[in-house]
């Protein structure tokens, strides 16, 4: 055999040797140019998820600053929601409250006082590593006449929570992570007894909602806090918050059907600074599956706070 000739030009010869090595060449350095993000990228998660997160730690907070303010909305007010008692169970139990003349259980998410103060927002402060005492009350969930209350709490991760069935017949609780999102806990709540849950939030996720899966219009939403530094808003929208050491926080404001707010603020020791947190009741976040098509939300709904609502008493 032959040995080949070297000595020849081999650039047009797509066997060649010397072209093969330099085909293999860019292609190993092209290899490497698109793997290096790859695992950069890989490495920098690894890390995000094995680095310990800041735990928020409890000091003597002196001379502290506070926020007020009042959460309000303008604007036309929101629907209320309709569910019609005769496709469930117990209907002369569940009709005992917020149900209308035709039988709907009727659930109006926006509670407003007569100057547009908006009841339920959670307000909280982010970005907090240190504070007051973080000494949360124990959240306990009533289910009476087919309905739990209160509508919204606060939760911590980790959180147990306690579910008082008042009712003489059972519920079946389904705990979503987000609106409708993965199913955290299945609870059956026996009736006339007291059930207990534990919710643990995947990843950063903040909201959990509480439906009855043979009642679908028992709901119940949470809100995660990560520090003591919460209020959510009274009959008139007003909140407060104080012994907040001085520094730059995020104030964050949430309902479970609105847009969340952002505000970025400074505390200054002993100061108090006035917030205000305005929504527009004409743009509601509400689900697909609650719309005027569903048959959720009436054409010609009348609802409690409408001049004719208030014209029928309600």
């Amino acid at each position: 055999m032959k040995p080949p000739n070297f000595s020849e030009k081999t650039e047009n010869n797509d066997s060649s040797p010397f072209k093969l090595l330099i085909f293999d060449t860019r292609v190993l350095r092209m290899k490497k140019t698109l793997l290096l993000p790859t695992v950069l990228l890989a490495l920098a998660t690894l890390l995000a998820f094995s680095l310990p997160a800041i735990a928020y730690q409890e000091i003597n907070v002196e001379n502290g600053g506070s926020i007020q303010g009042k959460a309000k909305m303008f604007g036309n007010m929101p629907h209320a929601r309709y569910y019609h008692l005769v496709l469930f169970p117990n209907i002369d139990m569940c009709a005992e409250v917020d149900t209308d003349d035709e039988m709907n259980r009727v659930l109006d998410d926006f509670k407003i006082s007569a100057d547009g103060g908006l009841k339920d927002v959670v307000i909280t402060l982010e970005r907090v590593e240190a504070g007051k005492s973080f000494n949360k009350e124990p959240i306990i969930i009533a289910s009476e006449n087919c309905k739990f209350f209160p509508d919204v709490n606060v939760i911590r991760q980790g959180e147990t929570f306690k579910i008082d069935n008042l009712d003489a017949v059972m519920h079946n609780s389904q705990v979503y992570q987000k609106e409708r999102g993965k199913i955290l806990l299945n609870i059956p709540i026996p009736a006339e007894e007291v059930s207990h849950g534990k919710v643990n939030f995947q990843k950063k996720y903040k909201i959990m909602q509480m439906i009855c899966g043979m009642h679908e219009f028992m709901q119940t939403w949470g809100f995660r806090v990560q520090n003591p530094y919460y209020f959510i808003t009274d009959l008139d929208g007003n909140f407060n918050i104080g012994d907040i050491p001085p520094g730059e926080y995020v104030v964050n404001a949430w309902h479970y059907l609105m847009k969340p707010q952002k505000r970025k603020i400074k505390i200054v020791a002993g100061a108090t600074i006035d917030l205000n947190f305005d929504f527009d009741g004409d743009k509601v976040a509400r689900p697909f599956y609650e719309t005027i098509k569903s048959g959720r939300i009436k054409k010609d709904a009348v609802y409690p706070g409408t001049a004719k609502g208030r014209e029928l008493g309600r």
